[in-house]
């Protein structure tokens, strides 16, 4: 932040400064502020300036005004009462990495706090009672065998031996935030889940409302769940997908709105939905992150990939493109939920023949550019030699769950001992058919086979070929065990042979071997 008219930016106004080299002042002004030879304490030990003889006082002083200075002693001091709280009274206590973070950074005299609340609130569903209590008072949750309790850890900021009336107006402010939740809960059950008035909230311009958006996310969702035949009820998959945004309207997200798709799980199963139904919503937005949990079943998992889809293809149907680090819509973090439930699912999803079939609802849309923005992310999804991904991609490959299975593959061989050998025979072999079409059929004549060396390859060639594979891996490992044979080949036969039909037979055995290698992978592509 900035204040009066600087023009420096920082957390909070700067009230003094403090600047010492050995025991001298170093006159300075930061912020506007003069440094002088004294600092502040603990407001509770002293309100006043004190002032400091020398660096080394300065430590003195502010230990004994009650100030913890260095964050990693507050943070170890914070966790040994975490720890003791737990022994004494057979607790867990659930730790938020961004709320311990913070309440170590605002505390001075750190000290760790049991509390507790009314057991009536523990009607409350436990995600609405933790909320309340990290967003409003930065307090943690606590839990016994696995159970949300009526008790929270407060981290007092207090210089004081008697911590009885810390505890008590803790207890006085969380009780009322409580209630509110209480009620919302109450009156939302009361009125029950409804998709009245989402058809006047917006979700973006060009796109119409959430209810716009509900019809679009049914339609994509019926049709992956025809296309993947899913063991389910289909009328499951049409209820939830109409319910997933109803608790837009509810009380408690609109104090809550973190909990929008949580709540109305809760609700569905409130009000008698299948447990079906209420998985679809809870968890429609999952996976949220890469370390997040993925959906539970099949039905919740297309149910979440639908309302992904809608988001990525309307928003490129009106232009709303990422550029550089700017995601407004987290569509980049779309693609990698997509990805994540292909894989985990085994859904086959073409991003060219799918994505043609899914953006027939949406006008404008340019399916190169989302080809091309998918690939970007599928670059950066696996963590792997780019050459191995550009590879894979110049085989023409498309679909989501063949992609990541061909780039394991491929990966799993290039850092294999030895591929650097075999690397040189297969560009060897790519750079003798760069004039041929591999588009076209390829007819290899064996009457035409003239040397041993040839005839070897080819029955080599066709044992290959006539072979099943589980794997694209045992596929490709297959054909680049070839390599005795094309490197013999290469040795004794010569390819551009005076007879004219003799020269292209044995390029067609040549471009017939690569262009089996190229359905799974370029391997004239990777770098190694």
């Amino acid at each position: 932040m900035r204040w009066g008219s600087l023009q420096e930016s920082f957390i909070r106004p700067v009230r003094w400064v403090n600047v010492l080299l050995d025991d001298n002042i170093v006159p300075m002004t930061l912020f506007g502020v003069e440094s002088h030879k004294s600092t502040f304490v603990h407001r509770i030990a002293n309100f006043e300036r004190v002032s400091i003889n020398g660096a080394k006082d300065y430590f003195e002083v502010l230990k004994a005004g009650g100030v913890t200075l260095f964050p990693d002693a507050r943070s170890e001091k914070i966790l040994a009462d975490f720890k003791a709280i737990e022994d004494a009274n057979g607790l867990k206590i659930e730790i938020d990495a961004e709320l311990f973070e913070e309440v170590v950074a605002i505390t001075e005299n750190p000290t760790a706090l049991l509390g507790s609340f009314d057991k009536e609130f523990l009607r409350l569903p436990p995600e609405v009672i933790i909320t309340s209590m990290k967003e409003h008072q930065r307090y943690f949750p606590v839990f016994k065998e696995g159970k949300l309790i009526n008790k929270f850890v407060v981290v007092s900021n207090a210089l004081t031996d008697d911590f009885s009336q810390v505890i008590a107006g803790n207890e006085r402010v969380l009780r009322p935030r409580l209630a509110d939740g209480l009620f919302f809960w109450d009156n939302d059950l009361k009125n029950g889940l409804s998709t009245k008035g989402l058809e006047k909230v917006a979700f973006f311009k060009g796109l119409g409302s959430i209810a716009d958006k509900i019809k679009r996310e049914s339609i994509i969702a019926e049709t992956l769940f025809d296309l993947y035949k899913i063991d389910a009820d289909k009328k499951d998959l049409i209820r939830g997908i109409n319910l997933a945004k109803a608790d837009l309207m509810s009380e408690m997200v609109y104090e809550f709105t973190e909990l929008q798709g949580l709540m109305g799980g809760y609700y569905a199963k409130e009000q008698g939905e299948s447990d079906a139904v209420a998985t679809c919503i809870t968890e429609q937005y999952l996976p949220d992150g890469e370390e997040s949990a993925l959906p539970s079943t099949p039905l919740s998992a297309i149910v979440a990939m639908s309302i992904k889809l809608d988001t990525l293809l309307g928003l490129f149907s009106v232009n709303q493109i990422p550029t550089g680090s700017r995601d407004p819509f987290a569509l980049r973090r779309a693609v990698n939920g997509i990805m994540r439930i292909v894989n985990e699912y085994n859904f086959s999803f073409d991003i060219v023949k799918t994505m043609q079939v899914l953006a027939i609802n949406y006008d404008a849309i340019d399916l190169k550019k989302l080809e091309a923005f998918i690939l970007e992310r599928l670059k950066r999804y696996y963590k792997v030699n780019p050459s191995v991904i550009e590879a894979v991609l110049a085989s023409g490959e498309r679909e989501l769950l063949a992609l990541g299975q061909k780039i394991e593959a491929l990966n799993n061989l290039v850092t294999s001992e030895g591929f650097d050998e075999v690397s040189s025979t297969f560009k060897r072999v790519a750079n003798i058919t760069k004039d041929i079409d591999l588009n076209a059929d390829l007819i290899v004549d064996e009457n035409l086979l003239q040397e041993e060396a040839e005839k070897t390859l080819f029955d080599a060639y066709n044992t290959v070929m006539q072979k099943q594979y589980e794997s694209f891996e045992a596929e490709l490992d297959a054909l680049l065990g070839l390599k005795p044979q094309l490197d013999d080949f290469f040795t004794n036969v010569m390819v551009n042979a005076e007879d004219e039909a003799v020269k292209n037979n044995r390029k067609s055995l040549v471009a017939s071997i690569y262009k089996s290698i190229l359905k799974i992978a370029d391997i004239k592509e990777v770098s190694v």
